[in-house]
This record gives C-alpha cells, sequence and structure tokens, in this order.
C-alpha cells in the first residue's frame, strides 16, 4: 500500500511534524497481528461529521467493518470486534486531538 499522507497533508495544507525515521517504532504481538489488518483494511469506513468547526470522527462504520470480517473469513468476529475498538479508541484519540 503506498503512503499517501504527506503528499494529502501538503494538499490540504497541514504541516506534519518532523520525526526522524529512526524514531518511529511501532511493535505488535503475533496474535494481535489479524486484528491490525482488519483496522487497516477498514481504514477508509470512518464516520465523520464536518461542519463549520471541521471534521469530528465518531469511529468506524460496524456495518462495513462486519462486511469487511466476513470477506476476510473472520471466524471469531465478537473477540476481533473487541480488538478492533482498542484500536478505534486510540486511533479516535488523535484524529480528534
Amino acid at each position: 500500500m503506498e503512503d499517501t499522507r504527506a503528499a494529502d497533508a501538503n494538499a490540504l495544507g497541514i504541516a506534519q511534524p518532523e520525526i526522524p525515521p529512526e524514531e518511529i517504532r511501532c511493535e505488535i504481538w503475533a496474535e494481535h497481528h489479524p486484528a491490525l489488518e482488519l483496522f487497516l483494511a477498514c481504514r477508509t469506513q470512518w464516520r465523520i461529521i464536518a461542519g463549520m468547526g471541521g471534521a469530528h470522527y465518531q469511529g468506524l462504520d460496524y456495518l462495513a467493518v462486519e462486511s469487511v470480517m466476513r470477506m476476510r473469513g473472520v471466524e471469531d468476529m465478537a473477540g476481533m470486534l473487541e480488538q478492533l475498538q482498542q484500536l478505534e479508541a486510540g486511533a479516535l484519540e488523535l484524529l480528534n486531538a
């Protein structure tokens, strides 16, 4: 997947923080990898309210999430949803900051 964040930020006039590549580290336990893959697969399924004050992310569209889980053959959908909601909560903190 191509990373278009810098181009998107430039197009919208958003200044990006300068973080040296060596400082960007993220480790994930193997048992959480499927939830991260699902979260990334649902990256375009956010519910957003936009108005004069800007945009506010409400959360993921769970009907779309369920559809993605079915297409990917997720067996324990309830368990996967719990993990996905943890990722969603962290993302919402950053997106709405």
